[in-house]
């Protein structure tokens, strides 16, 4: 059998090293009669994956390629992904999940967030004696560690939508970790940062020579521990996570560092992935569907949509520094009702429905002043809202971390997943071959005495997450547009921006994703992208009352759009990521 041809990539020595990589595993492959790939920024394909490596991409069309569902070949693309951008995702953390059943026209959304262990205190920087902690330690140790929720939702969705057996969808998550992968540029300079090699002593022995000099890029490393996790996965799906020997090894892990984990075994035995009501709302001629709380990304970007189409008269131009005004408006009210209204809706109860209705998005658009910036707006209150939550203004920090999978099948099964261990390189710990995540950094510090927080810790809860994948449908119904990003707080203005052009303005996911981005998910900043047209409009802004920064944001995104010949798609050129398809 004749294994696919590379990526229509040249010249770099880490194209070319990745695409032995993927000639080692097609030809160890050889029951997978794997498909000729093309690159769709510019050739529309029946079926289509984007995803943040090109191993991933090709792991998962060849799983298309053998009769798979997407959330088969995203499940795939996840597994590498574990393994070959290990600072993003992986086993250790949480994923969204955003799926359309093309046979059933049923759209599902599935939670497998981190969780805080049930001896949480009432804030991550909250000893168990009450004490205060300092910030900056704890953020990176154990304590910061939820409990994992990556495999239980892969495997919840799987058992209602997938087709071919799980046990066959780690193979290329196996042979890359025993046979080895190349160090890609995108996580080569991350750990380029200076005192990597102090920060990050438990990656020593995979990216790092003798020296603790770090492998040049292109370098094919190897990890069996991955690919023995793999193998224990793929033969007992979570219950490989919730054994006793391994949840030990895992709470034994997050016990390293100046502060311990407070989870236990039963805590990750007790976790449940959950299936939450998606969100959807009209923008011009379609319906917008993003995930719902835990997630604050679907209320946020839906939000922003509708108080643009409630006042933008149809032109949406990120040149124009009026429009760009009115987009950064939209987006500091969007953002101050999330702080108030949002958080795991197992504890708290919004008005997560009428907080996208378009008539109050309509109502909270009338405030936004064609003159002049009103950067730290108060929140609204819609029908049904509940008043004494505390507002906690929190920083949205834009971290390069995150990874977002999008896959459409020639039968009209599209799933969008965002998958994350939260900063790059999570707690920086390391368990049989896979990063913990540190996602209970994303709960709110903690509130005044008195007072509550809808994101403040609790036993079991879990934090909220600026996470939104999203699946748009046309007028019949259908499928037109499904990614997401990463890119920590940054996640709703790299979506909500990308919407607007490929919707409003018919952008490709290319050209959507090539324009610079504008953020307004920190408290009274308006962010440009550097060394895009962004820039330009910072005087114009700035003559309108807003705080403007230039940024720089390596955002990651991923989409896929239908045209009337197939699917285009692109991943984010800011990161390694490639979409393909056949």
């Amino acid at each position: 059998m004749p294994a696919s041809p590379p990526f229509t990539l040249h010249g770099t020595p880490w194209v070319r090293a990745a695409t032995c990589a993927l000639a080692i595993l097609l030809a160890s492959c050889a029951t997978i009669d794997a498909p000729r790939i093309e690159r769709i920024e510019v050739r529309p394909a029946a079926n289509a994956v984007s995803t943040a490596h090109p191993l991933a991409t090709q792991a998962a069309l060849d799983v298309l390629a053998r009769g798979g569902a997407p959330i088969d070949a995203a499940i795939a693309a996840q597994m590498v992904l574990g393994l070959v951008e290990p600072q993003a995702s992986g086993v250790g953390g949480g994923s969204l999940i955003m799926l359309w059943d093309a046979a059933t026209r049923q759209l599902k959304s599935y939670d497998g967030l981190a969780a805080a262990p049930a001896a949480a205190t009432p804030a991550l920087d909250i000893d168990v004696d009450g004490m205060k902690l300092a910030r900056e330690p704890v953020r990176r140790s154990g304590r910061a560690v939820g409990v994992p929720g990556t495999v239980p939702v892969l495997e919840l969705a799987h058992r209602a939508h997938g087709k071919l057996p799980w046990e066959e969808l780690f193979a290329a998550a196996i042979q890359l970790a025993e046979k080895g992968f190349p160090i890609a540029p995108y996580v080569h300079d991350l750990l380029s940062a200076p005192n990597a090699a102090r920060t990050h002593p438990q990656l020593l022995g995979i990216y790092f020579d003798a020296d603790r000099r770090l492998l040049p890029v292109g370098t094919v490393i190897r990890n069996p521990a991955y690919a023995r996790t793999m193998r224990q996965i793929a033969a007992h799906g979570r219950a490989a996570l919730d054994g006793i020997d391994a949840a030990s090894r895992l709470v034994a892990a997050a016990g390293d560092g100046s502060h311990a984990t407070l989870m236990s075994p039963a805590d990750i035995a007790a976790y449940r992935a959950r299936e939450r009501a998606p969100l959807c709302a009209p923008f011009l001629a379609y319906k917008v569907c993003a995930m719902g709380p835990t997630s604050f990304g679907g209320v946020v970007v839906l939000q922003v949509l509708q108080m643009l189409e409630a006042r933008a008269d149809g032109r949406y131009d990120f040149d124009d520094a009026a429009f760009v005004h009115l987009y950064a408006s939209a987006g500091y009210l969007a953002q101050a009702d999330r702080r108030f209204h949002i958080g795991d809706p197992e504890f708290v109860s919004a008005p997560t429905d009428a907080l996208i209705t378009r008539a109050y998005a309509a109502s909270r658009a009338r405030t936004i002043d064609a003159s002049k910036a009103q950067p730290k707006p108060a929140h609204g209150m819609p029908r049904g809202a509940t008043a004494g939550v505390a507002t906690l203004a929190d920083d949205a920090e834009q971290h390069p971390a995150t990874s977002q999978i999008a896959i459409a099948d020639h039968a009209g099964n599209v799933v969008s997943i965002t998958t994350t261990i939260n900063l790059n390189f999570g707690s920086r710990l390391v368990v049989d071959g896979f990063v913990l995540n540190n996602a209970l950094i994303n709960f709110a510090s903690a509130p005044p005495t008195g007072k509550t927080s809808a994101n403040q810790m609790a036993p079991g809860k879990r934090p909220v997450s600026a996470m939104t994948p999203t699946i748009v449908f046309d007028s019949s119904g259908r499928p037109v547009v499904a990614g997401g990003a990463a890119g920590g707080g940054y996640i709703v203005d790299y979506i909500a921006r990308s919407l607007v052009d490929m919707l409003a303005n018919d952008f490709t996911p290319q050209q959507a994703m090539n324009a610079g981005h504008i953020s307004t998910a920190n408290p009274g900043k308006l962010r440009l992208e550097r060394g895009t047209a962004r820039e330009k409009l910072a005087p114009a802004l700035r003559a309108l009352g807003h705080d403007v920064e230039i940024r720089s944001m390596r955002s990651g995104l991923g989409f896929i759009k239908r045209t009337p010949q197939g699917w285009l798609g692109a991943a984010d050129p800011r990161r390694d990521g490639i979409a393909a398809g056949f």
